[in-house]
Protein backbone atom coordinates (compact mmCIF):
# COMPACT_ATOMS: atom_id res chain seq x y z
CA UNK A 1 0.00 0.00 0.00
CA UNK A 2 1.43 3.20 -1.46
CA UNK A 3 0.03 5.76 0.44
CA UNK A 4 0.68 3.92 4.50
CA UNK A 5 4.28 3.45 3.25
CA UNK A 6 4.06 7.09 2.75
CA UNK A 7 2.48 8.56 5.45
CA UNK A 8 5.10 5.94 7.80
CA UNK A 9 7.69 6.89 6.59
CA UNK A 10 6.07 10.99 7.06
CA UNK A 11 5.43 9.95 10.49
CA UNK A 12 8.81 8.89 10.94
CA UNK A 13 10.09 12.32 10.09
CA UNK A 14 8.27 14.69 12.42
CA UNK A 15 8.47 12.46 15.09
CA UNK A 16 12.51 11.34 14.46
CA UNK A 17 13.75 13.77 17.32
CA UNK A 18 11.73 11.59 19.53
CA UNK A 19 13.20 8.78 18.97
CA UNK A 20 13.97 8.32 22.42
CA UNK A 21 10.53 8.96 23.76
CA UNK A 22 9.19 6.96 21.51
CA UNK A 23 11.02 4.13 22.77
CA UNK A 24 10.74 4.90 25.98
CA UNK A 25 6.98 3.32 25.64
CA UNK A 26 7.77 -0.15 25.21
CA UNK A 27 10.04 -0.32 28.74
CA UNK A 28 11.54 -3.43 30.27
CA UNK A 29 8.92 -5.79 32.30
CA UNK A 30 11.58 -5.37 35.46
CA UNK A 31 11.20 -1.75 35.70
CA UNK A 32 9.39 -0.52 38.50
CA UNK A 33 5.69 0.78 37.94
CA UNK A 34 6.60 4.04 39.08
CA UNK A 35 9.32 4.43 36.92
CA UNK A 36 7.37 3.02 34.13
CA UNK A 37 5.00 5.54 34.88
CA UNK A 38 7.18 8.45 35.01
CA UNK A 39 8.88 7.64 31.28
CA UNK A 40 5.51 6.97 30.17
CA UNK A 41 4.26 10.46 30.89
CA UNK A 42 6.86 12.32 30.09
CA UNK A 43 7.61 10.39 26.40
CA UNK A 44 3.51 10.71 26.18
CA UNK A 45 3.84 14.56 26.78
CA UNK A 46 6.28 15.09 24.02
CA UNK A 47 5.21 13.09 21.68
CA UNK A 48 1.73 14.27 21.89
CA UNK A 49 2.60 18.07 22.16
CA UNK A 50 4.74 17.10 19.19
CA UNK A 51 1.24 16.17 17.23
CA UNK A 52 -0.71 18.90 18.49
CA UNK A 53 1.36 21.31 16.75
CA UNK A 54 1.81 19.71 13.65
CA UNK A 55 -2.01 19.29 13.45
CA UNK A 56 -2.42 23.19 14.38
CA UNK A 57 -0.03 24.14 11.81
CA UNK A 58 -0.27 21.75 8.38
CA UNK A 59 -4.02 20.45 8.91
CA UNK A 60 -7.29 21.87 7.82
CA UNK A 61 -9.85 21.67 10.34
CA UNK A 62 -11.45 18.76 8.26
CA UNK A 63 -8.28 16.81 8.46
CA UNK A 64 -7.46 17.37 11.92
CA UNK A 65 -9.80 13.79 13.21
CA UNK A 66 -8.03 11.48 10.43
CA UNK A 67 -4.39 12.73 11.02
CA UNK A 68 -4.44 12.41 14.58
CA UNK A 69 -5.70 9.13 14.35
CA UNK A 70 -3.02 8.21 12.10
CA UNK A 71 -0.75 9.78 14.33
CA UNK A 72 -1.04 7.51 17.74
CA UNK A 73 -1.68 4.51 15.21
CA UNK A 74 2.26 5.17 14.18
CA UNK A 75 3.08 5.91 18.11
CA UNK A 76 1.16 2.87 18.83
CA UNK A 77 3.52 0.70 17.13
CA UNK A 78 6.20 1.51 19.90
CA UNK A 79 3.72 0.84 22.72
CA UNK A 80 2.27 -1.98 24.14
CA UNK A 81 -1.19 -0.07 23.96
CA UNK A 82 -3.50 0.59 21.25
CA UNK A 83 -3.91 4.05 19.92
CA UNK A 84 -7.03 5.16 21.52
CA UNK A 85 -5.21 4.55 24.98
CA UNK A 86 -1.94 6.31 24.08
CA UNK A 87 -4.29 9.50 23.12
CA UNK A 88 -6.65 8.91 26.07
CA UNK A 89 -4.01 8.89 27.89
CA UNK A 90 -1.94 11.81 26.66
CA UNK A 91 -5.66 14.04 26.53
CA UNK A 92 -5.66 13.17 30.54
CA UNK A 93 -1.99 14.19 31.25
CA UNK A 94 -2.07 17.27 29.50
CA UNK A 95 -5.45 18.05 31.23
CA UNK A 96 -4.15 17.34 34.58
CA UNK A 97 -1.38 19.49 33.50
CA UNK A 98 -3.27 22.31 32.69
CA UNK A 99 -5.06 22.20 35.86
CA UNK A 100 -1.73 22.78 37.54
CA UNK A 101 -1.08 25.55 35.50
CA UNK A 102 -3.98 27.94 36.26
Amino acid sequence: NAYANTFSSQCKELLRPFKKSLRKLHLPQHLPTEKKLKYTKESLTVIGDRIDLFLQRYCRASEVKHWQKMFWQFVSLFSEMNAKQLQKLYKYIKNNRMDKFL
